[in-house]
């Protein structure tokens, strides 16, 4: 869609305005045009999704999505036509959605995933390697759902806040960093763990987690 001349100069005097930047008017037209791009996008997804919401009306149990390029909200793997399920939750695949079915894994979980950590959560949060991760399971430190691939074989394993209430901290607590690199330059960051900004035993205090854990010149490590 081509902007008219007066909707760019239109933006050019916002942003000078608003902010006392001066855009060129090639400047002003990119940007301009870049906005317009984005909210299309966010357009056509809330078109989608109200279409979704109105054939659930009619469907309340789910169905198929038609068509490819969906995720699981669960596993984050491919959910695309008849490998797809959609309802109150969101977007499943089979796989996960016949684990909820059976009962291996609430639904919620495709909704709030603040109220769990994936396997890779666990091990990136917390430094754990994946024998002492396994070992932690294995001794009950640690209680983990299995995502079966229809009773037979993992899909996936995630570890439930509730099914670990005061040993796991929320995933609040243990969010990684954005900090500037000023070895790169100016513009650059890295993203740094957690544990190198606080006082992990005060942090961490009243989480049996920490029990588990050793710590040696600001780095966190899984005990076994």
């Amino acid at each position: 869609m081509q902007l008219p001349d007066k909707t760019i100069q239109e933006f050019k005097d916002m942003v000078k305005e608003e902010y006392g930047k001066e855009y060129t008017w090639t400047e002003a037209s990119e940007a301009a045009h870049n906005i317009l791009r984005y909210a299309e996008v966010l357009l056509e997804i809330a078109t989608k999704e109200q279409r979704r919401q109105k054939r659930l009306e009619e469907e309340p149990k789910g169905f198929h999505l038609n068509g490819e390029g969906y995720t699981c909200s669960i596993c984050g793997q491919s959910a695309s036509n008849e490998q797809s399920w959609y309802d109150k939750y969101g977007i499943k695949c089979m796989i996960c959605q016949r684990a909820i079915d059976r009962n291996e894994i609430p639904a919620s979980l495709a909704k709030n995933r603040e109220s769990w950590y994936s396997k890779y959560e666990i091990e990136s949060a917390f430094n754990v390697k994946g024998p002492t991760l396994r070992y932690w399971v294995k001794a009950g430190i640690l209680k983990a759902r299995t995502v079966t691939c229809d009773g037979k074989g993992v899909h996936m394993q995630l570890f439930l806040i509730k099914d670990n209430k005061g040993t796991l901290p929320p995933k609040k607590m243990v969010e990684s960093q954005m900090v500037k690199d000023t070895s790169k330059g100016e513009g650059w960051f890295r993203v740094e763990p957690w544990y190198r900004y606080v006082d992990l035993r005060e942090h961490l205090k009243g989480y049996k987690i920490m029990d588990y854990l050793c710590v040696a010149k600001e780095e966190v490590s899984a005990k076994a």
